[in-house]
């Protein structure tokens, strides 16, 4: 099993912080310009209470597949504003098991 994450510093900004405070992450692809909203929360069940800088380290453009193209913004957005975005949950996560045999002789 993986090591737990650990802050880099001391009184870092991490994920479970932003969801505290009502904050949404937006993560936007310098390539492609696409914007994406997402839940603090839903994202640490996926990735683990890891520190907000981070997040882009660890995911993925889905439209480019780039992996360094992304930019972390946390945001508070207004009433009026938040009627008009539209945010990506969580549904599910499903682990799949692959059985690799291997043939030895006798």
């Amino acid at each position: 099993m993986p090591e737990p994450y650990r802050p880099k510093r001391k009184g870092a900004f991490l994920l479970s912080d932003s969801h505290r405070l009502g904050q949404l992450l937006r993560i936007q692809c310098r390539y492609c310009k696409v914007a994406r909203n997402y839940l603090p929360d839903d994202l640490r069940h996926v990735l683990g209470d890891i520190e907000v800088d981070d997040v882009t380290d660890a995911m993925r453009c889905q439209k480019c597949g780039q992996k360094h193209t992304l930019i972390t913004e946390a945001v508070f957005p207004g009433a009026a504003e938040r009627q008009g975005m539209t945010i990506r949950k969580l549904e599910k996560v499903y682990y799949v098991k692959r059985v690799i045999w291997r043939d030895e002789p006798a």
